[in-house]
């Protein structure tokens, strides 16, 4: 889940620091070698240590160790260990999650028996440990059984390393990264004593499905602001996770995007539909052929360029224009407005519309009103951070409007986290509600929804914040962000660089989280894995 919060301005002494010489970048690997890759961990260590990595991050379950009250079985990860350090790899353990089977409920009803599984943990493997990451995103309800909480997660942390202290002083205790550089839940920590008991603050600053430019840096600059405030601006930053997926193309929410054009245009049997390309070079082709897989007979879709848009986009020409999630090329902006008020069909599915402007190379433009841009399309939009009814993750339905125009889904809702408003309609403009989601109050939350303009704006829009493309970038563009996002992170003064993951499992071909990896599922490396490589090598 990406997590979005104002830019904050950097102080002389955050600027000071970010130019700063920093120490050399470590470079390390996510695998699952404690896990479903423990069989051919040796094989994985012997590619690591090929490549110059020298660090692998992986589980170490409190259930697996401490199946039973006491009873405490090490022997999977004694020969992990043993294996890492016969390939001189040192191993990062993420000490995580609650144990049912052992001790019911969540890890705060039991930190005591906590508390005894880390120092075990850290008596054992002493001399191999040099710092230890506690839990994993627990910003996230997915892990965080309950629903996530700073305070709470700064008393684990807190407990955790006096635990570790206790045992070993020596080894550094690092926060568990947070899905996005969240800087509300690290600010949370921080407010709830958690400075003392982390040696190095950690994030999970994904990108996907953009370019890293423009998002990774802003993203490491709030959380270092956050770090400056408490007084923490000298403390160590490591990246534990950050890719970009290699999936299939999918529209997810394929019967939304048709309801919505049967609504916005019912005497319209044939479409002609562009994906707008969010740069000149970057990735739409399949994008579009997903459209035309879905789109009634007859019906065209192709992929244009920022500067096509802007050159050739008209209503006489196209019928419906499609925005990649929330990001939109600003070079187009003027002829998109055009199009909606002439007429045409503006879609964006997956999140809230126009939310970042990007430049003709992809990267994320700042300062540019985005609020002002969807006001000026009559485009209302809320969320969690906006409107405090508004829930973090709820499932929407269909209205019997999206049912009489063909919807289907699943029959347990679509997950969806941000919601759509009538606030900035005009006289002779009406929305249509297509997904329905509940707010705190038991009010409806409107998740999709066709904006019928008839003032100024004589087109339509149609938002889903539940359906997106489901697809990732080519091997090439993976490889291509990874060598970028590096050279951000090391001009940032990041201490440490884990990309997720090192193989990709590849089963289910439309699953973003099967295709992660920089090699495939036998291990044959993608380009991503050789630059990578190179990029390691050179700073040798």
């Amino acid at each position: 889940m990406k997590v979005r919060f104002p830019q904050i301005a950097l102080s002389a002494a955050a600027l000071a620091l970010a130019a700063a010489p920093a120490r050399a970048m470590e470079f390390g690997i996510c695998a699952h070698v404690g896990g479903d890759e423990f069989d051919i961990r040796d094989k994985e260590f012997r590619m690591m240590r090929k490549a110059g990595i020298r660090r692998v991050r992986c589980d170490f379950t409190w259930a697996t160790i401490e199946p039973a009250p006491g009873k405490w079985d090490f022997r999977r990860y004694d020969r992990l260990v043993a294996d890492a350090d016969s390939r001189n790899i040192r191993v990062l353990p993420i000490l995580d999650y609650d144990n049912p089977g052992a001790y019911p409920g969540h890890v705060m009803d039991h930190l005591d028996e906590w508390c005894r599984f880390v120092a075990a943990v850290v008596r054992r493997y002493r001399r191999h440990f040099d710092v230890v990451e506690v839990w994993n995103e627990p910003n996230l309800p997915f892990f965080w059984k309950s629903a996530p909480d700073a305070a709470q997660y700064a008393e684990l942390l807190r407990r955790t390393c006096a635990a570790v202290k206790a045992v070993a002083p020596e080894i550094r205790v690092m926060m568990g990264g947070t899905a996005g550089a969240d800087a509300d839940f690290i600010e949370g920590i921080y407010a709830n004593g958690g400075a003392s008991a982390m040696d190095i603050v950690n994030i999970h600053p994904y990108t996907w499905p953009s370019a890293p430019d423009g998002f990774l840096d802003s993203s490491i600059r709030r959380v270092r602001a956050v770090m400056e405030r408490h007084g923490d601006a000298g403390k160590p930053l490591w990246i534990t996770e950050i890719g970009w997926p290699t999936h299939a193309r999918r529209l997810d929410g394929a019967y939304t995007l048709l309801a919505g054009l049967a609504i916005a245009r019912p005497e319209r049997k044939v479409w002609r539909v562009v994906y707008a390309k969010l740069s000149e070079d970057g990735a739409g082709e399949a994008e579009a052929a997903g459209l035309r897989d879905i789109l009634p007979p007859g019906s065209t879709a192709e992929a244009w360029g920022p500067a096509r848009l802007a050159a050739e986009l008209s209503t006489n020409a196209v019928d419906a224009v499609m925005l990649h999630t929330e990001s939109f090329p600003l070079d187009a902006l003027p002829a998109l407005r055009a199009f909606v008020r002439d007429g045409g069909v503006l879609v964006s599915l997956g999140g809230v519309p126009m939310y970042y402007a990007l430049d003709s190379a992809g990267r994320r433009v700042e300062g540019v009103d985005c609020n002002a841009v969807k006001a000026s399309l009559h485009l209302g939009w809320k969320a969690w951070w906006t409107d405090s009814d508004m829930p973090r993750e709820a499932r929407a339905f269909p209205t019997d409007e999206a049912l009489a125009h063909g919807y289907k889904g699943d029959p347990a809702g679509c997950p969806v986290s941000r919601f759509f408003s009538g606030a900035r309609l005009a006289p002779g403009d009406r929305m249509v509600p297509l997904l329905v989601a509940s707010d705190a109050k038991g009010a409806p939350a409107i998740a999709a929804a066709v904006f019928l303009l008839g003032s100024d704006l004589k087109g339509a829009l149609v938002v889903s914040s539940g359906a997106v493309f489901n697809g990732g970038a080519t091997e090439e563009f993976q490889a291509k962000y990874l060598t970028r996002a590096l050279e951000i992170a090391e001009a940032e003064g990041v201490e440490a660089f884990f990309p997720y993951e090192m193989q990709a499992p590849e089963g289910d071909p439309f699953y973003s989280e099967h295709h992660f990896g920089l090699c495939h599922r036998d291990l044959s490396p993608k380009p991503a894995w050789e630059a990578y490589k190179r990029h390691i090598q050179s700073r040798r």
